[in-house]
């Protein structure tokens, strides 16, 4: 009981969450870079694309790794609220506040809308995973997903949502890129800011055109 009082402690710290939290961005990133992967199968066509849904659906392997995406993506979530939270209640107890015109602060629009953003995520793959997964009463081993998704994107409110939230992804990723070396103690700062910025324009970009360039030429494919 005594150890695990003491892991306790040492987990609650500031520092460990920090680390934490930039350990399961890290990993939620990871995971979005094989999911595009596996989204650009469309441009091949509804039978490898289908393969690769079915096999998503229908294998029992998925849960668990399902489970580890979920655990992980509300540990970042919820642990991201807390210490934000504790921070701004820190700062007011001490009458005291940055200001976010001084030289030495890096905050800028993408910090300021990151719990904002982040809700917003939530939202969108809760909605995303529900729709993919039960959004059709047809049985998962015959399911036409890749009709299902073009049939999706043909509506012009459906793809500007979809944008929207990827807009948002944008921004997160961004700022959580933007420090993820800071948050791990990683030395020239400057150099892996810009590498993580880059990185997290790239990919949410990715995301972002998939659903417009499906909605103007997926009849085409």
């Amino acid at each position: 009981m005594k150890h695990f009082h003491a892991f306790m402690k040492i987990m609650s710290s500031s520092i460990v969450k920090k680390v934490m939290i930039a350990l399961t961005g890290a990993f939620l990133v990871f995971f979005l870079c094989i999911h595009l992967a596996g989204n650009l199968l469309f441009f091949y066509g509804p039978d490898k694309f289908n393969a690769y849904a079915r096999f998503l659906l229908t294998n029992y392997f998925i849960y668990p790794i399902e489970g580890i995406l979920v655990l992980c993506f509300f540990y970042h979530a919820f642990v991201s609220i807390y210490v934000k939270y504790t921070n701004w209640r820190g700062a007011r107890e001490r009458n005291y506040m940055l200001s976010k015109d001084s030289p030495k602060s890096r905050r800028n629009i993408t910090t300021r809308l990151a719990p904002y953003t982040g809700v917003l995520l939530l939202v969108f793959t809760v909605l995303h995973v529900w729709t993919m997964k039960f959004g059709e009463s047809t049985p998962a081993s015959e399911r036409d997903l890749w009709a299902w998704t073009l049939e999706m994107f043909n509506s012009p409110l459906v793809v500007v949502l979809y944008m929207v939230s990827m807009l948002a992804l944008g921004l997160h990723l961004f700022n959580g890129l933007g420090t993820l070396y800071e948050s791990l103690g990683i030395a020239h700062r400057t150099v892996f800011r810009r590498i993580g910025q880059v990185f997290a324009i790239f990919l949410s970009s990715a995301f972002f055109f998939l659903p417009l360039i499906i909605h103007l030429f997926g009849a085409y494919i």
